[in-house]
């Protein structure tokens, strides 16, 4: 009988089926600055990351995939406090923008109600006044005479109001998407290449707005007034569409912002493939968050000793551009996850310069 061969044995160098493979393990495990399997090269980082950057944990993630939720939030605060100095430059914009508004809309009260605004407003802001003012009897005694100057300078309100928002969201998306891409990321040229194009971006936005308002507010008025029941049933189908769709048009007018043309609905909904519900969730958790920190913050801000009205209006104009910004920076990650699945993803989105 011949004796057995007592030899140490070779281990095998793991093999792509292994238990090192980064599909097998989680992803808590298998992090982008994890140590390599040996004999293997470390992994390139994921679309997204800044090679420049100090290493840190950050969890591999195939391309398309979303980055976790509390991922998502902690990179959307990174990417501010890196890029606050541009993002506040254009904070600015907004806050100029509404500050424009609330004249024009002062302006344009105060010349539709024949000149009796400030003093009314002054009835109720009065601490020495008296407390229990009549508010019907108040809001009757307004006199309205709606000239032309008073409609235009209410139109100019909504106009200033929109347009300085809107620049702040376009400029701010776009600074954000040079810094996750890897781009050089300057804050002049993203602000000029925003003003090129914020007279096509801003009129389609505009047309959105109005066919949705037709569709809802128009033709559920239109119904209501010719059949109560088909009105209701308008009313309900359009609330559920908005609350189904709403949050996935984050992402839409996200591409609307960054791309150089303006993409198809159907390219929309395949980029979101079989990420919807995913999307959906991350989005209104982002609004929800947004809602609770400027009510937290107008509570905190509103007991400075400021007149009610002209307090809440101030503070608004100091949260408001903040909240905008972190909004915008959060879709923009989505985005860009969304984004680095799709095999002609550098063709398609347009260039800083």
């Amino acid at each position: 009988m011949a004796e057995s061969d007592e030899r140490p044995r070779s281990v095998p160098p793991p093999s792509d089926g292994d238990g090192h493979a980064p599909s097998s393990q989680d992803d808590d495990e298998a992090g982008l600055w994890s140590p390599p399997p040996p004999g293997r090269p470390r992994p390139a980082p994921p679309p997204g990351s800044n090679p420049g950057r100090p290493p840190q944990y950050v969890p591999r993630r195939r391309p398309g995939d979303l980055r976790r939720i509390p991922q998502l939030f902690g990179d959307t605060l990174a990417l501010v406090g890196r890029r606050w100095r541009g993002f506040g430059e254009y904070a600015l914009i907004g806050v100029a923008g509404y500050l424009v508004a609330l004249v024009m809309l002062f302006l344009g009260l105060n010349a539709l109600f024949d000149g009796q605004f400030f003093s009314k407003i002054e009835e109720l802001t009065d601490p020495l006044g008296d407390s229990t003012v009549d508010f019907d009897a108040w809001l009757e005694s307004f006199e309205v005479t709606p000239t032309p100057l008073a409609i235009g300078l209410l139109m100019a309100f909504g106009l200033a109001s929109v347009v300085g928002f809107t620049l702040q969201d376009i400029a701010t998306t776009r600074l954000a998407l040079d810094d996750v891409q890897g781009r050089e990321v300057n804050a002049n040229r993203t602000l000029m290449a925003t003003l090129r194009c914020l007279p096509k971006i801003f009129a389609f936005c505009v047309a959105i707005g109005l066919a949705i308002g037709l569709l809802g507010c128009g033709l559920c008025a239109l119904l209501l007034w010719a059949a109560p029941v088909l009105g209701i049933l308008w009313a309900l189908a359009f609330i559920g569409a908005a609350l189904v769709f709403g949050p996935l048009l984050a992402v839409y007018f996200v591409m609307v912002y960054v791309e150089p043309r303006l993409p198809s609905p159907r390219r929309w909904w395949h980029l979101m493939k079989g990420r919807k519900a995913a999307i959906w969730g991350r989005v209104f958790l982002i609004s929800l968050a947004a809602e609770l920190v400027w009510l937290a913050l107008s509570m905190s801000l509103g007991a400075l000793p400021i007149a009610p009205l002209f307090g809440d209006l101030i503070v608004n104009a100091i949260i408001l551009p903040i909240v905008f910004m972190v909004v915008a920076v959060a879709h923009l990650l989505i985005y860009a996850d969304l984004l680095s699945g799709e095999e002609s993803a550098p063709a398609e989105v347009e260039s800083p310069s």
